[in-house]
């Protein structure tokens, strides 16, 4: 399939607690045998933010297309209103609206208090109002939030983590990559990512020990071989 792919937007669809579904779009590359999956801006294109590495074997299986589908579950009027102010709050964030974003986060999270996205993007836009304090105290609460660790909200690890990295927050960056690799352990970014936390705060060792796993599991990982060879100078 390699020699066939052509870069661009692919979709993946989901299958939800209770049968629901969902759709999430990648942009998609390839990096020597690997498919690297990069997170979306609003226009569609990408943001370079890596989200994932595949096989061309896992590739195939995820993204393949199915003939038949089951019809989707609509929505209720509560979650397309959360939806619908969630996605003007990103709007605003594009913008860098933040206050404005602010209002449209908040007024999402009064339709529904655990709403992840929600959460993430008042975190991010008290950030752009130089609120830190306030960041620093949604995005710790966030961590805490049982949706975050839920399958469907996987695309939200690296964003709440680079968010708690960028606020010197590495304790609670530490501890949302641990418990997103206990939903799934083969994961090289999520290893990665651990391991940049680790490093930020001072845990040599344990870094080394995460980015060797993530090197093992993607031998052409060549950020993680960069930050191993990075630690192992200072060590």
């Amino acid at each position: 399939m390699a020699e066939n792919f052509v870069e661009g937007v692919f979709e993946e669809e989901k299958v939800l607690t209770g049968g629901l579904r969902e759709s999430i779009k990648y942009w998609v590359k390839m990096d020597g045998e690997a498919y690297v999956l990069e997170y979306l801006r609003l226009d569609g294109a990408s943001t370079g933010m890596e989200a994932e590495r595949l096989s061309e074997a896992d590739f195939q299986k995820r993204f393949s297309k199915t003939e038949e589908k089951e019809p989707e579950e609509e929505k209720t009027p509560e979650e397309e209103e959360r939806d619908k102010l969630v996605r003007l709050g990103e709007i605003h964030m594009e913008k860098n609206e933040f206050h404005s974003a602010e209002y449209e986060f908040k007024n999402a999270l009064k339709v529904d208090e655990s709403s992840v996205k929600a959460s993430l993007g008042l975190g991010q836009s008290f950030v752009g109002q130089g609120k830190i304090e306030e960041a620093k105290e949604v995005f710790s609460a966030l961590g805490e939030n049982e949706e975050l660790y839920k399958e469907e909200n996987k695309h939200t690890f690296n964003e709440l983590g680079i968010s708690l990295r960028k606020q010197e927050m590495y304790d609670e960056a530490v501890k949302n990559y641990h418990r997103a690799i206990q939903l799934d352990t083969d994961d090289p970014v999520l290893h990665y990512n651990l391991s940049l936390a680790l490093y930020h705060s001072g845990q040599m060792a344990t870094a080394k020990k995460f980015l060797s796993s993530a090197i093992e599991m993607d031998g052409k990982f060549e950020d993680a071989k960069k930050l191993l060879k990075l630690i192992e100078s200072k060590v």
